[in-house]
Formats: structure tokens, sequence, C-alpha cells
């Protein structure tokens, strides 16, 4: 006899929207129970070696990935987002620009109510990390050229915002300040005064902003006429501490630079304390600039010139964008482009030898 029970309609989803991979997913891919894949996942030592293994197997294929917190926020309904950041807690929380992007996108999503996660592991799975439910979108803070991770989720449709952007990732929106036009601006300012010897204290090979600011610097000179001198020009990991080190080495040098340029001013502050342990004063003896200054008023004397950039803003409108992204699923990524402002301040002038050529 046909049973007359009716069953139970499954539960829609948004047409479109990439699905969060479930333990019923894994299941059926490793054909099993679904109770099998949580007691495999978990370590129960009642499931063989070999089940847990293709269970796991499975499980990393789809990029499910088990987390209580996942399955406790899905229950009472929150939304969240996740910003990844591929440095040390102790760096991003000792970092002013972290702490202001941080600060902008918290308040939007406040004001949106949705939850914030933090994730600094560097082998997290992006992926993963929306597709196992914990979280709606990811905001990339600061990630790295060559990265998989962030051309993988393009592929697979992760509503995502990357700090700073990338505009040749497809599928991938990017939110970027202008680094270009702020070297560019503080390179011919420093021209302008009579600099030629220009020290560049930069950040890591993989960073973008690094290379953009480098390019700029390169393509400054040589519209000024002005030969590159790779010997002046330097790669940190955007710490304070290296550098120092690194100016150090430039002022110790018999044709020291008459100028540097720091790519931000954590850095430049540093390079400052390296000329003053050497005698030197800013900006009698030596300009310093930085390529990343927040806004508001600098009270260190001289004042520094640098690039003004409102992280906070640039952090608001990234969270901004990312809530669009979750609530429309567009196919197509986005770039958008941040103006920034360059202020001399107080801490460069023409180098000692222009000064006696004029006097």
């Amino acid at each position: 006899m046909r049973s007359t029970r009716r069953r139970s309609p499954k539960p829609s989803r948004r047409r479109g929207a990439p699905e969060a991979i479930t333990q019923g997913d894994v299941a059926r891919a490793a054909r099993v129970a679904v109770s099998t894949v949580s007691r495999a996942l978990t370590g129960d030592g009642r499931i063989s070696r070999a089940t847990r293994r293709r269970v796991e197997r499975a499980a990393h294929r789809l990029g499910y990935a088990p987390n209580a917190l996942a399955r406790g926020l899905a229950g009472g309904g929150a939304d969240v987002v996740a910003v990844v950041i591929p440095r040390t807690a102790e760096y991003t929380f000792t970092s002013p620009f972290h702490l202001a992007a941080l600060k902008g996108i918290s308040r939007v999503l406040q004001e949106a109510s949705h939850l914030m996660l933090l994730s600094f592991l560097e082998e997290r799975d992006f992926v993963a990390l929306h597709r196992s439910g914990l979280c709606r979108g990811v905001i990339v803070l600061m990630f790295r050229h060559g990265d998989r991770r962030i051309t993988a989720l393009g592929k697979h449709r992760v509503p995502a915002v990357l700090i700073p952007g990338d505009p040749s990732l497809p599928g991938v929106t990017s939110l970027t300040f202008d680094a270009t036009a702020g070297t560019d601006a503080a390179t011919r300012h420093l021209l302008a005064l009579g600099h030629r010897r220009i020290g560049f204290i930069g950040g890591v090979p993989s960073s973008p902003l690094h290379r953009d600011r480098l390019a700029a610097f390169r393509e400054a000179l040589a519209a000024a006429g002005v030969a590159a001198d790779p010997s002046l020009e330097t790669e940190t990991n955007f710490t304070a501490a290296e550098a120092y080190e690194r100016a150090l080495d430039l002022l110790q040098r018999d044709e020291r630079p008459t100028a540097l340029l720091c790519s931000n001013d954590v850095m430049a502050q540093a390079a400052h304390a390296a000329a003053q342990k050497l005698g030197l004063q800013v900006p009698t003896d030596l300009s310093i600039a930085g390529l990343a200054g927040l806004p508001g008023p600098r009270l260190a004397a001289p004042a520094l010139a640098t690039v003004i950039v409102d992280f906070e803003q640039v952090g608001a409108t990234a969270a901004t964008l990312l809530l669009k992204l979750i609530a429309d699923r567009p196919r197509e990524g986005t770039s958008m482009l941040l103006p920034v402002e360059f202020d001399p301040g107080g801490s460069t002038a023409p180098p000692l030898r222009e000064r006696r050529a004029r006097s």
C-alpha cells in the first residue's frame, strides 16, 4: 500500500547564493551516516581509522569546517562577517592603521547588527570560513600577492572585499587608497626641494602597497631625470624595529641620502629616531616623509610630512561594500579607489648643499 504521509518540503535557499556545506553533504560524499560524520570529525574512538580518514577527505574536498561557534550562531540567527588579517595579533593590535580600519569596520557592522570575527591565522582557508557557516562574508585586510586563497574567493563566489584591492582578480571586490598618487606627490615634493639622493624604506615585496609605492617612486624620479639607485631602496616587514635598522644602515654610508621616504608614519618615526642617534637634525640635516599617516594633529615636532590616509573610512567603506555584496550577490567584483592627500608638514627642507649654494 502506498504511503499517504507527506514529505516535509526542503528549506528553500536563495537562488544563485553559494550554499554552506553541511554534515549531510559530507555524509553523502563519504557514503556514511550523518552521525558517523559528527563522530569521525570529533575523534570518537568508535569510528575506525579508515572511515575517519574517508570522512576527513570528503570534508576537506567540500570545504566543510566543523565549528561549534558556527552551529551556535546559526541556531541564533546571528549574522557574522569574518575579518582575516595575515599578520599576528600582536602586530595588528600595535598598528594604528589596522586598528583604525577595524574601528571603521566595527562601526558599520554594529549599526547593521552584525558580529565581527577576527582571524589572524595565515593558513586559514577563506572559502572554508564561509562554507562552514561561520560567516556570511570575508574582509581580507592587507593581503599578499600570490595568495591562492584570494583567487578561490572569486571562483567560489564568496562575498569578499580586499584591502588593499587587486582589480586584476575576477569576481573579488577590491578597495584601496591611491598609494600611487600619494607616493608621487611626496617624491615630487622632495625633488622640488632639491633632493636627489632619496632613500626608500619600503615593506615586504609581496605587499601590493609596497609594489605600488616603489613603482610610483621610481617613475617620479625618472620624470625628473633622476636615475633610480637600487642601493638606496630597502625592504622591511612594515615594523618600526626594521625601519630603524634600515635607516641606520642608509644614514651611516659615506654618501648618505639627504632624504628618506618611509612606507608609513610608524616607520618614518623610527627613521627619525635613527637620525637622532647619529646626531642628525630633521629637517636641517635630513628630510623625512611618510607615505601613510592617519588624519588628525601630529604632536611630534617637527610635524611629519606624510600622505594622509583615512584608514577608519577605508574600513567603514569595505564593510559597507561587503554588506551590499551579501545582500545582492553580484556575479562580478568591483574596484574602488579612495583619494589621499599629501601634507608637507615640517620635516622636510632643501638639502644642505642647496641652502649653502643659495646663501
